[in-house]
């Protein structure tokens, strides 16, 4: 037992406490790191994500294009369409072909610029087959051009005969085909590869054709009877790859995007220092004096690596953990805590009451409707769809493609709905719709409104032989009948639809007895 009279208890008593204030400090700096790194994490994890989104959406339509690119070469690339344009075509003197005038019923924005060295080829030959089937790949080209237009710069064929089919059109005086092209990394890339799995290919950086600046190239090359035909791509600029990561990565330390030639595609520092060790990690890692994160993006080639020093984050530490500064270190933790719940909540709200595939409502928000009371100041109809033998699509087109109806579906749904109506996805390939303040015309008038924009719709633009239709059934607003009924009677005129010969829609008109 310690004696309080002996000289030597304070100075016990001292290095005790010291002790213990080293021991509160660094499990404080400790639980302090533990908190950085998980902020981190998630944040570049969600960066991660991102680029795994924007990668796999770029290859999906690279992979459409390239689908329907091997459908033409078993068949017949002509087409109208590629007749009116190929008949634009000009051979203009010591500048080659040119399309740099377009027919003036062409829908704007349709057609790209097709360049190449002359001559015209013959009718009949390989050459002018390819232009054809270049020509053809114009809806897809400007599909993917709108849907992509803040991700991607330019979208082309390149074919092996010296050409490239080049959108958005412009004209022949900014970018015409050159043989250089075949010198670049991304068409080098190709050549080395034979491709035989058919992935993406990602190219190294290099400027740009047309001067935009620099870019890298995601393409697919499209062969036949085991010969280049020739390249699909599209061009990302490097600047807008920076623009979206500075919006997403952490703000402290260095990250640096990568390719899976270790070249730097974006960077937060202007000369960025790789790490010579880029094995993945999942969680943090001290490496090179530095606590460093490496992450292999999903589905890509690409590596994001995030790394903060010693120095920075020793003084982000000590910040945190001042004495002086505890106090209010809290509370603004605390605050930074209730933000970042709140938005966590609505992030949360968001994805419990939509469906994630397609954007359409799901049956939880169709509970807390009824809830608050909303559906009955809403007095809705039900309308029940369901898309006939979605079971063909996936088993014929593959489920990515059936993945791709079902949005398409809601995309054109929507654009035949009021602002008092809802979409609900009610499972699988069927749908709810609550048609507000609707009474049995209006019902019966928008059912056969939604059937026909869906059997007109131009399905062959996700693959060739693609065709869908739906069957509907709907029920009028009752007030004596409760929500569960009400959707019931709907489903049942919907597979009254479906007995009667599908592609029609049917008003409940009762059990049957």
């Amino acid at each position: 037992m310690l004696n309080v009279s002996d000289a030597r208890f304070p100075t016990r008593l001292t290095w005790l406490l010291f002790a213990l204030v080293i021991l509160l400090i660094g499990l404080t700096l400790r639980q302090n790191l533990k908190q950085i790194e998980s902020l981190y994490l998630s944040d570049t994890l969600n960066s991660a994500i991102h680029l795994q989104d924007q990668f796999q959406r770029t290859d999906t339509f690279l992979e459409a294009m390239r689908s329907q690119a091997e459908e033409r070469l078993r068949s017949d690339p002509q087409s109208a369409l590629t007749r009116q344009l190929y008949s634009y075509i000009q051979q203009l003197p010591d500048q080659g072909l040119v399309l740099d005038k377009l027919p003036a019923d062409l829908p704007a924005g349709l057609a790209g610029n097709l360049t190449g060295e002359g001559p015209l080829p013959p009718p009949g030959s390989e050459r002018e087959a390819r232009f054809h089937l270049a020509l053809s790949l114009s809806p897809l080209l400007a599909t993917a051009s709108q849907r992509l237009g803040e991700e991607i710069a330019w979208v082309y064929f390149t074919g092996v005969d010296n050409f490239i089919y080049l959108y958005p059109w412009i004209p022949s005086s900014q970018f015409r085909f050159s043989r250089s092209i075949y010198e670049k990394h991304y068409w080098q890339d190709a050549l080395m590869s034979p491709n035989p799995t058919q992935d993406t290919i990602l190219s190294r950086p290099y400027e740009d054709f047309a001067g935009l600046g620099t870019m890298v190239t995601m393409s697919q090359p499209l062969y036949k009877d085991g010969s280049l035909v020739g390249m699909i791509s599209m061009d990302i600029l490097l600047s807008r790859l920076q623009l979206q990561l500075d919006r997403l990565t952490p703000a402290l330390g260095q990250y640096l995007l990568l390719n899976q030639y270790h070249q730097v595609l974006a960077s937060s520092t202007k000369e960025p220092r790789i790490p010579q060790d880029l094995a993945p990690t999942v969680q943090y890692q001290w490496r090179e004096g530095a606590l460093q994160l490496t992450l292999a993006v999903p589905d890509t080639p690409l590596l994001l690596v995030h790394s903060v020093t010693l120095l920075p984050l020793a003084w982000t530490l000590a910040y945190q953990s001042a004495p002086t500064l505890l106090a209010i270190l809290f509370l603004l933790l605390a605050a930074l805590s209730n933000l970042r719940s709140h938005r966590l909540n609505q992030r949360l709200n968001y994805l419990s009451c939509h469906d994630a595939l397609t954007g359409a409502f799901n049956r939880h928000y169709l509970v807390l409707l009824e809830q608050t009371g909303s559906l009955a100041r809403l007095r809705p109809g039900m309308l029940m769809f369901d898309a006939d033998h979605f079971k063909r699509v996936n088993d014929n087109f593959g489920h990515a493609v059936g993945d791709i109806v079902l949005i398409r579906l809601v995309q054109i749904c929507q654009q035949q709905l009021g602002p008092s109506d809802r979409l609900v996805r009610w499972g699988g390939e069927e749908f709810l719709l609550l048609i507000g303040h609707s009474d049995v015309s209006r019902l019966g008038e928008l059912a056969e409104q939604i059937r026909i924009a869906v059997a007109d719709h131009d399905w062959a633009t996700i693959e060739p032989e693609l065709a869908v239709t739906i069957s509907l059934g709907y029920y009028p607003h009752e007030e004596s009948i409760q929500l569960h009924e009400a959707v019931r009677r709907a489903d049942m005129a919907l597979y009254q639809a479906k007995a009667n010969g599908r592609n029609r829609s049917e008003r409940w008109l009762g059990d049957a007895s």
